[in-house]
């Protein structure tokens, strides 16, 4: 037996066992593959043995009889060691009372309230501090060490930089809806067929990002396959992009799905069906490396996690 078992190789067993693939896995825990597969192999060399058949040609990974009896040794190591972090933080006067979060307007609102909400109980004597800024402040402020935790929309396709982070992908196809009066121009004609790109650029077109990864993402979007420039208007906060489109029949706004649900069940405003779609974003967390970890930060983001599925629109 080489070594003995540590903690990153039973998360990472466990997310394999979770998720059914080294693919899946590595994305649940914000890793790269080669990372989770190296953490696995040395799992098995501690072992002396696999804990997971792999099958040529099969995506799944089936666990030996060793790996189904680790299961639930593993995941009671795992819960004993969040339980300790706990007791410790709740005994000790030492411990931090506060846990520093940095994120974007739209996730402060509609994703990470209801999750504050939820864990609050839990953490009656902790203040949980929120900095709401662009992108790049999340990405450095937690890099830096400013921040436990940092929340993030960007572009799917975009690595951030995770020097002294861990990134964690909360969803990795969070939609943005194109969004309109339901006496619009184009919801009439959208009863026919679905609304070309190109037909967004006679209209105003609200978002609240001035400057960031999202206002130049929408207009990349826009100006593809040489659709002319759109009519941008930026209003500084989201509540503003619907108060643009409220308050003008002819405007139309851009925000991330999850920040119209109530709008769109009230049919105070719809989605319209634009072709080619927006593009998609992924929701990411950055844990600072470099910060002592209150344990709330972990079951903060698990809430957020829990959360997420139900703010997407039906």
């Amino acid at each position: 037996m080489e070594s003995a078992l540590d903690i990153k190789q039973l998360r990472a067993f466990i997310a394999l066992v979770e998720q059914g693939s080294v693919t899946a896995g590595a994305t649940s825990l914000g890793l790269a593959q080669s990372t989770v597969s190296e953490a696995l192999s040395s799992l098995e060399r501690a072992l002396g043995t696999a804990v997971f058949l792999r099958r040529r040609g099969a995506h799944e990974l089936l666990l030996t009889d060793a790996g189904e009896a680790l299961v639930p040794h593993a995941r009671a190591i795992l819960a004993m060691l969040d339980a300790a972090h706990v007791a410790v933080a709740g005994a000790t006067s030492g411990a931090r009372g506060s846990v520093a979060i940095a994120t974007n307007e739209s996730i402060s609102t509609y994703v990470l309230s209801p999750a504050l909400d939820a864990i609050r109980s839990a953490w009656p004597n902790t203040r949980f501090e929120v900095s709401v800024m662009m992108c790049m402040g999340v990405r450095s402020g937690v890099d830096a060490g400013d921040y436990d935790l940092g929340l993030m929309l960007q572009p799917a396709d975009d690595e951030a930089n995770t020097v002294h982070t861990d990134r964690i992908i909360i969803s990795a196809d969070v939609p943005l809806a194109v969004f309109a009066q339901p006496s619009h121009p184009l919801v009439t004609s959208m009863r026919s067929a679905a609304i070309r790109r190109d037909a967004l650029s006679a209209f105003p077109l609200y978002l609240s990002d001035a400057a960031g990864d999202f206002h130049q993402l929408v207009r990349r979007f826009l100006e593809e396959d040489g659709t002319p420039s759109p009519n941008l208007r930026s209003t500084g906060s989201v509540e503003s992009v619907k108060r643009g489109v409220l308050g003008d029949v002819r405007a139309l706004g851009m925000l991330p799905a999850y920040a119209l649900i109530e709008e769109i069940a009230a049919r105070r405003v719809l989605a319209l069906d634009v072709r080619p779609g927006p593009p998609r974003m992924r929701l990411d967390a950055l844990m600072s490396k470099t910060r002592p970890q209150h344990p709330a930060t972990r079951q903060l983001l698990d809430a957020v996690r829990n959360s997420y599925p139900s703010l997407t629109l039906a």
